[in-house]
């Protein structure tokens, strides 16, 4: 038997309500097959798409940037170089977001190192 959720089961199953799962699909983000009587349909594939898209999503990529990843998947493997730069270009935002909050970081570190020989030498 092959696994093909509702669209409640689906959300449930991905962790996303009902609401975000329709308007993705608005978005073109998810395309789910429909039955004879309309009602949305999601199978496995669904799930391990579904579920990256939400993880890119964790990452802080912008809706657009998805939707043009989802577009060029969409077109297939001649969109692989195209794919791989979206991403690079995501993750260069991520390593300068990443490297701005090493800098704060190390600035409180320094300033709580001040202040703990501070209170050394106050106690003694």
């Amino acid at each position: 038997m092959l696994d093909i959720y509702t669209i409640s089961e689906f959300a449930k199953k991905i962790g996303i309500s009902e609401h975000t799962l329709r308007y993705y699909e608005k978005e073109g983000l998810i395309e789910p097959f429909r039955d004879e009587h309309n009602y949305r349909l999601y199978g496995k594939e669904d799930i391990e798409w579904a579920t990256f898209i939400i993880k890119l999503k964790n990452t802080g990529i912008s809706l657009k940037e998805i939707k043009t990843y989802t577009q060029l998947r969409k077109i297939g493997d001649a969109t692989i170089t195209a794919r791989k730069e979206l991403l690079l270009k995501h993750r260069s935002k991520i390593l300068a977001e990443y490297e701005k909050v090493q800098n704060h970081l190390h600035l409180l570190d320094n300033k709580i190192s001040l202040y703990e020989e501070l209170e050394e030498k106050y106690n003694q």
